[in-house]
């Protein structure tokens, strides 16, 4: 974080105003060019340059089980274009950095994302942020993870009948 956005945090808890509300309402010309060159800085310093496209600093991984995960820059991760709710992103992704990072991942957010069509049968589309699965040898771990990122809504099986072809495992309690 750097002195100037610590700055507009100060002025804003001073004057009883979300710092987004700050940002848009009270933040001087100053402070707001202030900031821009920090960031543009920061930018040039953690990837080469400021034009950096957001899905180069804006990434989803899943590279581990743990609940608290080991976000790193050299494991595998995929952009996301999605940013935080307090933006006005319907699909939120709220990330930082972690660990001295330079990119930020993202832990929170829409986790699931539905759309249902109500009528003579149901319809649905849906997608689940990484995969089913919470172990790493599992293929369905991290398998909706692009899907997710991409907003690649898949099908939703309500019917026996759509489920053919679809099912990897079938359980029965007495079985």
């Amino acid at each position: 974080m750097t002195t100037v956005s610590r700055r507009v945090g100060a002025d804003a808890r001073t004057s009883k105003a979300s710092v987004e509300n700050y940002i848009a309402d009270k933040a001087s010309r100053e402070q707001l060019v202030g900031a821009l060159v920090a960031a543009s800085d920061k930018l040039t310093a953690d990837f080469g340059k400021w034009q950096t496209p957001w899905g180069e600093i804006n990434r989803f991984q899943r590279i581990s089980p743990a609940i608290v995960h080991p976000f790193t820059d050299e494991g595998e991760s995929i952009p996301v274009g999605f940013t935080s709710a307090v933006w006005g992103s319907l699909a939120s992704f709220g990330a930082r950095t972690y660990n001295g990072s330079k990119r930020i991942y993202g832990t929170s957010g829409n986790s699931f994302v539905a759309v249902v069509e109500f009528g003579k049968t149901v319809r649905a589309k849906a997608v689940t942020a990484g995969g089913e699965s919470g172990n790493p040898a599992s293929k369905h771990f991290n398998d909706q993870a692009t899907r997710y990122a991409t907003g690649n809504l898949r099908d939703v099986y309500f019917y026996p009948s759509q489920l053919q072809g679809h099912i990897e495992k079938t359980y029965r309690p007495a079985d």
